[in-house]
């Protein structure tokens, strides 16, 4: 189904590093000693020191939607959206990265999605153009606690 990576990386003495699975960068902040006015700076990306893979056919809280056409699944599973064809085979990732994407809902002509996702820093609700990839943000701010997003039926 998919091939998640999880990769760390030594920062030294005072340092944190944040990883997430499935995200293709890494965000660090480093903490100076105290009275240490020289405070260094990681470059991101980090580099990798280790990786493994880990394939996987199951999950558990996955929000799903089937599609107006009825020939595919859309699903959320560790932060991304991904659609399967609803008789079986390879999910497709559509959403990656440090985000947190969840709740997919089609759009009544089935063109888009409706999704749930922290990318803006706040919980916010966006689309994503299926034929494109591209997404934009519907909802702006922080302290949104959406859930269960809904089409109405004229879009």
């Amino acid at each position: 189904m998919n091939t998640p990576t999880l990769s760390s990386t030594a920062l030294g003495t005072g340092a944190f590093l944040f990883a997430s699975l499935l995200a293709p960068a890494l965000a660090a902040q480093e903490t100076p000693a105290a009275g240490d006015s020289s405070a260094s700076k990681a470059s991101l990306p980090l580099p990798a020191e280790r990786s493994f893979t880990l394939d996987t056919d199951e999950g558990s809280w996955i929000s799903l939607d089937v599609s107006p056409d009825g020939r595919t699944i859309a699903f959320d599973l560790l932060g991304d959206l991904y659609t399967v064809p609803i008789g079986g085979g390879d999910a497709r990732r559509i959403t990656s990265g440090l985000a947190f994407d969840a709740q997919p809902v089609y759009s009544p002509d089935g063109s888009k999605l409706l999704f749930v996702s922290d990318r803006s820093g706040g919980q916010n609700l966006w689309t994503l153009e299926l034929a494109s990839g591209d997404t934009a943000q519907i909802t702006k701010g922080n302290d949104n606690g959406w859930v269960s997003p809904e089409w109405t039926p004229d879009g």
